[in-house]
């Protein structure tokens, strides 16, 4: 037992002053990751903000008048720009200079005024189909708000209901709170499985995996060896993420720090060992490379990362059980915001562990062949 805890050790070893061994590969190692957990917080957001919006009013009304006063109060528009030309506006939507154009007919004021049935057309941008949507939602509310001010409503006086908004688990909708904790599993899945997917082909490539087939290590041995790397790897990245998550972006942590670890550690072995298993298939790094990449973006789209998995078609919901990530990203999601239950973290784990299990002996089994 401690002979062959030698031998996984100094597998280990070797294969981590081969990743660290140089300045340039520390740098690939640690800092891509730290930047790239950074740009994606600022950039990959789904809210609507700095919108660019041109106005056709036709309409010299006071009501019209009312709404862009509503919209020029906004802080969800940069430019709020008057034409009076309808083919100028089509031209600027057409070459993406806005992102929609507003436009009040003639009468707008007049059947307002009267409670008649009065309309606004809103032309978008269907190439930016999400922000579009997010966008016509919110021009809905702050024209339909204006009803209740006008003298229809005071006159008629509907009955009014009021609706009490709470949302839980973020109160302010804040998109950094959801992508962060996705954040940390996926950066941390990409980084893992490269980084342990090239190991093999590259021992290929430079014709020493031979030589550590016929070596005193079993190819169980070679295997956990190579793991190891990875998988520190995968902690110190999960750190660092954790840290920047917390301490600069403010995202509350309400669950246990020692799980959160201890399930880190094992999704970094889940995810070492699916990098092992595609790259005992592969015979260069280039073939790896595509093998770890061609593995991991469906991974990241079935993971939940960005749109719900419930929202998927069912086979692809099954699919997704295989993908480590998406369990991953169940327990960071609970951990941050919803103080997940010890079951049903302790589930996610259970299947997680079983996904590296079958990778381990799909790895190990290709071993053996070569051996």
């Amino acid at each position: 037992m401690i002979q062959t805890l030698r031998r996984i050790l100094a597998i280990a070893r070797k294969e981590l002053l081969v990743l660290m061994g140089t300045r340039q590969s520390r740098f690939m190692v640690l800092i891509p990751p730290v930047i790239q957990i950074f740009i994606f917080a600022w950039a990959a957001t789904m809210e609507v903000k700095n919108v660019d919006l041109i106005i056709l009013n036709e309409d010299s009304g006071y009501w019209s008048r009312e709404v862009i006063n509503r919209l020029q109060g906004s802080p969800t528009f940069r430019n709020i720009v008057f034409e009076s030309d309808p083919q100028k506006a089509e031209e600027a939507l057409n070459r993406q200079h806005v992102l929609a154009v507003l436009h009040f007919q003639s009468d707008f004021s007049r059947q307002v005024e009267r409670g008649d049935s009065a309309q606004v057309q809103v032309l978008l941008d269907g190439r930016r189909s999400n922000a579009a949507q997010i966008l016509t939602q919110y021009l809905q509310e702050i024209v339909q708000g204006i009803a209740t001010t006008t003298p229809a409503f005071l006159w008629t006086k509907p009955v009014q209901v009021e609706t009490s908004v709470l949302n839980w688990f973020n109160p302010n909708l804040d998109f950094r709170w959801f992508i962060l904790p996705n954040l940390i599993g996926t950066i941390n899945f990409m980084m893992g499985m490269i980084i342990t997917g090239l190991t093999v082909a590259r021992e290929r490539e430079l014709g020493t995996f031979d030589q550590m087939l016929v070596s005193p290590a079993s190819p169980v041995e070679i295997a956990f060896g190579k793991l190891i790397p990875g998988c520190v790897v995968g902690l110190v990245h999960g750190t660092i993420f954790i840290v920047s998550t917390i301490w600069f972006f403010r995202v509350p942590f309400v669950g246990s720090m020692l799980f959160l670890y201890a399930s880190m550690l094992l999704f970094s072995f889940s995810v070492s060992s699916i990098g092992l298993m595609v790259s005992s298939f592969a015979s260069t790094q280039q073939q790896a490379f595509l093998g770890c990449f061609t593995v991991a973006v469906p991974c990241i789209l079935l993971s939940g990362f960005m749109t719900p998995v419930n929202n998927m078609p069912i086979f692809l919901q099954d699919l997704s059980q295989l993908n480590p990530l998406r369990h991953f990203i169940i327990i960071l999601q609970g951990m941050f915001l919803k103080d997940i239950t010890l079951g049903a973290a302790q589930d996610s784990c259970v299947r997680i562990a079983a996904i590296t299990a079958v990778s381990m002996l799909c790895a190990i089994w290709m071993f053996t062949r070569k051996a």
